[in-house]
């Protein structure tokens, strides 16, 4: 029998996880503005991190007189990849939801987009409109304040959940994300006429309403005063630039729904040479265009943009092409108010008009649905058909093949053979127990996705757990503990699982617990994989009756467990196998090495934020592992549950030791990038800056910044003597920060330095306590205003 050495076995293992830490550090370094987010230190000018799919951040603006302002979320969907909008319909995909907390400020509008969704058809909601997004998508709201607040020392915390889909798939996708001030803006002058240049039109528009109720229907009116002996051309709805048309696009609807521009204006037929005649309008033109506010709409503000492109000609020649941008907002309320708002306008370029589709019925005609096809907020039920059951059957099939289950299925395999000598009913009994695992995650999943859809309209999605950080961690945990048991590190208490000589006759049949564990398993390590034919299979759940949806699953598990299933009425095809003997510990020795590969595509799929934490974790479980296999299973029973007993002890303090201190940090301090040029402007302006040289790979710099110097004791200070934090981060053996230590005369870090308005830096060496650092900052003193500065300079 091949037996692998202990030693060398564990090696490998080390190795393994060495070479993981390694390359996602890497990773890490590569993909963000600093590599302090994998170990948990401050992350400086990094964009919050929202899964491999999408990622976000957002920021605010307020205006000059501090009493209202505005709230963009940005979000960057990853190529082949889309989300959907704030405004998709009920019975479709998970519309973005984003909320905002705290006290200070209240939205006084919706998130609108600052783009238009790409509209689409998809056979999983027959008949209802979906909004998509691709690349990136801003949402702003605007919103009032109501208790002041230094903006530069202010955030806000925002929550965004979404769907993303792609590749087949859907997942759910969020985040939670602090936005920071960026900029003062002012009031913007409101232009109600407007000329644009080398044109003869002056362009106006107004809507009939200021408020207008959920339901209602208002009117938006646009008129072209075009000067004596010009015109401009006739509009076609859903048309693009050709010839000389005129164009009128909405940009921006906010949800809304906008009707087709009518106008009363007589047309005079002209021959332009062209296969048919075109048509100009006699004199001024006034559109009339219909404005549908959804029953769903919240009470808000609602921005609206229309661009126009057009010619202005008379008998003998035409302008140049131009365009005009029209601007404004309509207020829902729960009572409509009948009076005009006017829109403010500005330039617009002609060649940005002709790329949109011109307004048509209530949806727009390129890449739309037809009015007639729509649902609009349907929540019917589509019925199961036979087609989607076989296609559900045989993607459960697939599943068996899933390169996260392969390794659970050969130690399936192996209990085939254990098997072999087994009466009919034993096997049958086993093979039962198994699929009973395999259906009963199946039914939980499905009991998850009615439950959703009660509750928020939406469902759970297959593989959505996966979303979940305690999840990944968990089963990362419980898959590696699985390797180290297959290395002979120690012996899982479950027949079935655990098969080594070392656990005496019990250990060597498998148990229906045993069976029903390993069918558990096989089916939640299966769900980060859709395979083919599921990923609309289970998109299709949020339109199916809960009945239906039981079904689906069901039938999915059922076509999971089909191997199992062939077993329990041809248990024969055991015979093939070959006899028990030592060539299956040998195999489940090769088998830990796919499980140590599961374990790496778990911990990829972990943010990096949380990567090492885990990786900590892992080490800990492993040290739990060895003091249960100190114990042999045949001792007695008070030692076995004293060792379970400390490495159940052990791998809480592990969870809490390694997310706690090596998990990202949620930093008080508003740090900065330290470079020698700023560090040098901000000493010439009088600030006292507080400088942390630190590092990914220095411990004590860790300890430091978590024990002593981003404390709410020194955020205080810092903030009261406004101070200015920078962190230098010598990972990368920076030239610049270490020809500064030098200066410094240190040769290493930790190294904490405060520079005074005046004098000398005040050094702090290795490790710290608060208490010092914020009796360093008295002692440096606060920032010189600017009134005093100007005092000393003259």
């Amino acid at each position: 029998m091949l037996k692998i050495p202990s030693p060398v076995r564990s090696l490998g293992v080390l190795a393994l996880l060495l070479w993981v830490a390694a390359a996602q550090t890497a990773v890490a370094q590569k993909g963000k503005g600093s590599p302090f987010g994998g170990l948990g230190l401050p992350s400086v000018g990094s964009a919050a991190q929202a899964g491999p799919k999408v990622s976000y951040r957002a920021e605010y603006s307020l205006n000059r007189n501090g009493q209202e302002g505005r709230l963009s979320v940005f979000a960057e969907v990853a190529d082949g990849f889309h989300t959907y909008s704030t405004t998709q319909a009920e019975g479709g995909p998970l519309p973005t939801a984003i909320e905002v907390e705290g006290e200070q400020i209240k939205l006084s509008g919706p998130f609108v987009a600052d783009h238009e969704p790409t509209l689409a058809l998809d056979d999983v909601w027959p008949g209802l409109e979906i909004q998509e997004y691709h690349g990136q998508v801003v949402w702003t709201a605007p919103f009032a304040v109501l208790q002041e607040f230094a903006p530069e020392k202010t955030t806000f915390k925002v929550q965004v959940d979404a769907l993303v889909c792609g590749e087949g798939s859907c997942v759910p996708a969020g985040d939670t994300v602090e936005a920071a001030f960026k900029e003062h803006y002012a009031a913007e002058a409101v232009v109600t006429e407007f000329r644009p240049e080398k044109t003869h039109a002056i362009w106006s528009a107004e809507l009939s309403h200021q408020a207008a109720a959920p339901g209602s229907e208002v009117t938006l009116t646009l008129t072209a005063n075009t000067d004596a002996g010009y015109h401009v051309y006739r509009y076609v709805p859903g048309d693009t630039a050709a010839s000389f048309r005129t164009l009128i696009v909405a940009k921006r609807k906010a949800g809304l729904k906008f009707g087709t521009p009518v106008t009363d204006t007589k047309l005079v037929e002209i021959d332009a040479g062209l296969d048919a005649p075109e048509y100009y309008y006699d004199g001024p033109t006034t559109w009339k265009i219909p404005v549908r506010i959804p029953e769903s709409a919240k009470p808000g503000e609602y921005p609206l943009e229309l661009l126009v492109g057009f010619y202005t000609c008379n008998d003998r020649s035409c302008d140049p092409s131009a365009g005009v941008a029209i601007n404004g907002k309509i207020l829902v309320a729960e009572q409509s108010q009948a009076s005009p708002a006017p829109f403010a306008l500005t330039a617009a370029d002609f060649n940005a008009v002709a790329e949109l589709p011109n307004l048509a019925s209530w949806i727009d005609t390129e890449g739309a649905i037809p009015k007639s096809a729509l649902q609009q907020g349907s929540t019917a039920t589509v019925s199961l058909t036979l087609m989607h059951l076989l296609a559900a059957l045989a993607g459960g099939f697939i599943l068996n093949f899933m390169p996260c289950v392969l390794p659970v299925i050969g130690l399936k395999v192996m209990s085939f053979a254990n098997q072999a000598g087994s009466s009919h009913r034993r096997v049958v009994e086993l093979n039962l127990a198994f699929v009973a695992g395999i259906v009963g995650v199946m039914l939980v999943l499905a009991i998850a996705t009615i439950a959703a859809k009660v509750i928020s309209g939406s469902a759970f999605g297959w593989g959505q757990q996966f979303t979940s950080l305690e999840f990944k961690v968990a089963l990362a945990a419980l898959v590696f503990a699985m390797a180290l048991s297959f290395l002979g590190v120690w012996e899982i208490p479950i027949p079935g699982f655990a098969m080594s000589s070392k656990s005496g006759e019990l250990m060597e049949k498998e148990g229906l617990l045993g069976a029903f564990l390993k069918g558990i398993l096989t089916t939640v390590l299966a769900t980060p994989c859709s395979g083919p034919l599921l990923g609309a299979l289970f998109g299709l759940s949020l339109t199916l009756s809960s009945a239906s949806v039981l079904l689906l699953y069901l039938v999915v598990g059922i076509g999971m467990a089909l191997p199992y299933l062939a077993l329990c009425f041809y248990p024969g095809f055991i015979k093939l196998l070959p006899k028990p003997g030592p060539w299956m510990e040998t195999l489940k020795q090769v088998l830990a090495f796919p499980l140590l590969l599961t374990v790496v595509f778990f911990v990829t799929a972990i943010d990096s934020d949380h990567r090492i934490a885990t990786l900590i974790l892992l080490i800990v479980v492993w040290f739990a592992c060895w003091l249960v296999g100190q114990v042999p299973a045949y001792s007695n029973p008070g030692r076995i549950w004293m060792a379970r007993g400390a490495s159940l002890i052990t791998i809480a303090l592990g969870v809490f030791v390694s997310f706690t201190y090596f998990g990202p940090l949620d930093a008080k301090l508003p740090w900065v990038d330290y470079n020698e040029a700023h560090l040098a402007q901000l000493r010439r302006e009088g600030k006292t800056v507080m400088v942390d040289f630190t590092a990914n790979w220095c411990l004590n710099c860790q300890i430091n910044m978590r024990v002593a110097i981003d404390k709410e004791g020194v955020s205080e200070i810092v903030h009261e003597n406004n101070v200015v934090p920078m962190v230098a981060d010598w990972t990368g053996n920076s030239p610049e920060i270490r020809e500064k230590l030098e200066e410094l005369q240190s040769n290493s870090i930790p190294l904490l330095v405060i520079y005074p308005p005046d004098g000398e830096p005040i050094l702090l060496r290795d490790l710290i306590t608060e208490s010092q650092v914020i009796d360093a900052l008295k002692e440096a003193g606060p920032s010189r205003s600017p009134s005093r500065l100007a005092s000393l300079v003259n």
